[in-house]
Protein backbone atom coordinates (compact mmCIF):
# COMPACT_ATOMS: atom_id res chain seq x y z
CA UNK A 1 0.00 0.00 0.00
CA UNK A 2 1.50 3.57 -0.94
CA UNK A 3 1.57 6.41 0.64
CA UNK A 4 -1.42 7.91 -1.16
CA UNK A 5 -3.51 4.88 -0.88
CA UNK A 6 -3.23 5.46 3.01
CA UNK A 7 -4.06 8.90 2.84
CA UNK A 8 -7.02 7.94 0.74
CA UNK A 9 -7.85 5.43 3.44
CA UNK A 10 -7.96 7.50 6.14
CA UNK A 11 -9.85 10.78 4.53
CA UNK A 12 -12.40 8.20 3.32
CA UNK A 13 -12.86 7.23 7.51
CA UNK A 14 -13.28 10.83 8.10
CA UNK A 15 -15.65 11.44 5.34
CA UNK A 16 -17.87 8.35 6.49
CA UNK A 17 -17.31 9.61 10.18
CA UNK A 18 -18.57 13.51 8.89
CA UNK A 19 -21.35 11.88 7.01
CA UNK A 20 -22.65 10.10 9.71
CA UNK A 21 -22.26 12.67 12.50
CA UNK A 22 -24.18 15.21 9.81
CA UNK A 23 -27.08 12.37 9.46
CA UNK A 24 -27.76 12.34 13.58
CA UNK A 25 -27.59 16.12 13.77
CA UNK A 26 -29.85 16.13 10.97
CA UNK A 27 -32.55 13.81 12.29
CA UNK A 28 -32.14 15.76 15.73
CA UNK A 29 -33.28 18.83 13.37
CA UNK A 30 -36.29 16.90 11.56
CA UNK A 31 -37.51 15.61 14.81
CA UNK A 32 -37.33 19.62 16.30
CA UNK A 33 -39.23 20.99 12.71
CA UNK A 34 -41.82 18.38 12.97
CA UNK A 35 -43.30 18.81 16.18
CA UNK A 36 -47.15 19.38 15.78
CA UNK A 37 -46.99 22.54 17.63
CA UNK A 38 -45.64 24.61 14.65
CA UNK A 39 -49.06 23.48 12.64
CA UNK A 40 -51.49 23.21 15.02
CA UNK A 41 -51.14 26.05 17.18
CA UNK A 42 -48.95 28.39 15.65
CA UNK A 43 -50.66 28.30 11.98
CA UNK A 44 -47.48 27.47 9.83
CA UNK A 45 -48.84 25.14 6.50
CA UNK A 46 -49.05 21.61 6.97
CA UNK A 47 -47.96 21.42 3.44
CA UNK A 48 -44.87 20.72 1.48
CA UNK A 49 -43.53 24.44 1.83
CA UNK A 50 -44.41 24.51 5.23
CA UNK A 51 -42.61 21.45 6.34
CA UNK A 52 -39.51 22.88 4.48
CA UNK A 53 -39.50 26.27 5.99
CA UNK A 54 -39.61 25.12 9.60
CA UNK A 55 -36.84 22.23 8.10
CA UNK A 56 -34.53 25.05 6.64
CA UNK A 57 -35.32 27.43 9.59
CA UNK A 58 -33.77 25.01 12.28
CA UNK A 59 -30.83 24.08 9.34
CA UNK A 60 -29.77 27.50 9.30
CA UNK A 61 -29.90 28.08 13.10
CA UNK A 62 -27.53 24.83 13.17
CA UNK A 63 -25.24 26.09 10.64
CA UNK A 64 -24.97 29.28 11.47
CA UNK A 65 -23.92 27.96 15.04
CA UNK A 66 -21.49 25.72 13.52
CA UNK A 67 -19.98 28.64 11.04
CA UNK A 68 -19.06 30.68 14.27
CA UNK A 69 -16.48 27.72 14.63
CA UNK A 70 -14.34 28.59 11.98
CA UNK A 71 -13.39 26.32 9.04
CA UNK A 72 -14.57 22.98 11.23
CA UNK A 73 -17.66 24.19 11.97
CA UNK A 74 -18.58 25.30 8.30
CA UNK A 75 -17.15 21.98 7.28
CA UNK A 76 -19.66 20.55 9.84
CA UNK A 77 -22.00 23.04 8.51
CA UNK A 78 -21.25 21.69 4.79
CA UNK A 79 -21.90 18.06 5.65
CA UNK A 80 -25.34 18.72 7.35
CA UNK A 81 -26.65 21.03 4.61
CA UNK A 82 -25.44 17.80 1.93
CA UNK A 83 -27.19 15.33 3.69
CA UNK A 84 -30.15 17.44 3.75
CA UNK A 85 -30.07 18.23 -0.03
CA UNK A 86 -30.12 14.32 -0.16
CA UNK A 87 -33.06 13.96 2.33
CA UNK A 88 -35.04 16.40 0.14
CA UNK A 89 -33.68 15.08 -2.90
CA UNK A 90 -35.40 11.21 -2.28
CA UNK A 91 -38.39 12.99 -0.24
CA UNK A 92 -39.33 14.10 -3.59
CA UNK A 93 -38.53 11.27 -5.42
CA UNK A 94 -41.00 9.46 -3.15
CA UNK A 95 -43.87 11.66 -4.05
CA UNK A 96 -43.42 11.11 -7.65
CA UNK A 97 -41.17 13.82 -8.60
CA UNK A 98 -38.77 11.97 -10.98
CA UNK A 99 -38.94 13.79 -13.93
CA UNK A 100 -36.11 15.98 -15.95
CA UNK A 101 -38.03 19.04 -13.13
CA UNK A 102 -36.60 17.13 -9.81
CA UNK A 103 -33.24 18.79 -10.01
CA UNK A 104 -34.09 21.94 -10.89
CA UNK A 105 -36.75 21.53 -7.97
CA UNK A 106 -33.81 21.08 -5.73
CA UNK A 107 -32.15 23.52 -6.64
CA UNK A 108 -34.70 26.15 -6.26
CA UNK A 109 -34.69 24.45 -2.65
CA UNK A 110 -31.24 24.92 -2.22
CA UNK A 111 -31.35 28.64 -3.19
CA UNK A 112 -34.44 29.25 -1.09
CA UNK A 113 -32.46 27.52 1.74
CA UNK A 114 -29.40 30.03 1.26
CA UNK A 115 -31.79 33.09 0.67
CA UNK A 116 -33.47 32.29 4.28
CA UNK A 117 -29.69 31.22 5.37
CA UNK A 118 -28.82 35.26 4.55
CA UNK A 119 -32.23 36.64 6.17
CA UNK A 120 -32.37 35.02 9.46
CA UNK A 121 -28.12 35.30 10.25
CA UNK A 122 -28.13 38.81 9.26
CA UNK A 123 -31.55 39.42 10.95
CA UNK A 124 -30.49 37.41 14.37
CA UNK A 125 -26.46 38.68 14.04
CA UNK A 126 -27.97 42.88 13.37
CA UNK A 127 -30.26 42.27 16.39
CA UNK A 128 -32.96 43.13 14.08
CA UNK A 129 -36.08 42.37 15.58
CA UNK A 130 -38.45 43.87 12.79
CA UNK A 131 -36.19 42.02 10.26
CA UNK A 132 -36.36 38.86 11.69
CA UNK A 133 -40.14 39.19 12.39
CA UNK A 134 -40.61 40.08 8.45
CA UNK A 135 -38.47 37.10 7.51
CA UNK A 136 -40.73 34.71 9.35
CA UNK A 137 -44.10 36.39 7.96
CA UNK A 138 -42.51 36.29 4.77
CA UNK A 139 -40.50 32.63 5.12
CA UNK A 140 -42.44 30.84 7.55
CA UNK A 141 -45.90 32.17 6.51
CA UNK A 142 -45.51 32.41 2.75
CA UNK A 143 -48.71 33.53 1.08
CA UNK A 144 -50.93 33.39 4.61
CA UNK A 145 -52.02 36.13 6.43
CA UNK A 146 -50.56 35.03 9.92
CA UNK A 147 -51.65 36.16 13.52
CA UNK A 148 -49.34 38.79 14.41
CA UNK A 149 -48.95 37.20 18.18
CA UNK A 150 -47.52 33.76 16.09
CA UNK A 151 -45.24 35.80 13.99
CA UNK A 152 -43.59 37.45 17.52
CA UNK A 153 -44.06 34.08 18.87
CA UNK A 154 -42.02 32.49 16.03
CA UNK A 155 -39.46 35.40 16.28
CA UNK A 156 -38.60 34.48 20.26
CA UNK A 157 -38.63 30.82 19.45
CA UNK A 158 -35.85 31.47 16.88
CA UNK A 159 -34.11 33.53 19.23
CA UNK A 160 -34.32 31.09 21.78
CA UNK A 161 -32.91 28.63 19.41
CA UNK A 162 -30.20 30.26 18.21
CA UNK A 163 -29.58 31.27 21.96
CA UNK A 164 -29.51 27.61 23.36
CA UNK A 165 -27.43 26.76 20.60
CA UNK A 166 -24.72 29.25 21.01
CA UNK A 167 -24.15 28.05 24.45
CA UNK A 168 -23.12 24.76 23.04
CA UNK A 169 -19.20 23.56 21.99
CA UNK A 170 -18.61 22.52 18.61
CA UNK A 171 -18.17 18.53 19.90
CA UNK A 172 -21.62 18.92 21.53
CA UNK A 173 -23.73 20.24 18.17
CA UNK A 174 -21.93 18.07 16.26
CA UNK A 175 -22.68 15.01 18.34
CA UNK A 176 -26.28 16.14 17.85
CA UNK A 177 -26.41 16.71 21.45
CA UNK A 178 -29.01 19.43 21.08
CA UNK A 179 -32.30 19.59 23.11
CA UNK A 180 -34.19 22.11 20.95
CA UNK A 181 -36.34 24.66 23.03
CA UNK A 182 -40.12 22.92 23.66
CA UNK A 183 -42.28 25.05 21.15
CA UNK A 184 -45.81 24.36 22.91
CA UNK A 185 -43.77 25.68 26.80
Amino acid sequence: MTLLDRFSTIFDKDRRRNRASAGALYACIVAAARHEHFYRVRGVPDTLDGRFELLALHVVLVCRRLAAEGPAGAAAGQHLFDVMIEDLDMNLRELGVNDPSLGRRVKEMARAFYGRCGAYAAALDGGDRPALEGAVARNLYGTLDPAPANVTWAADYIEAVAGALDRLSLPAVAAADIRFPEPGS
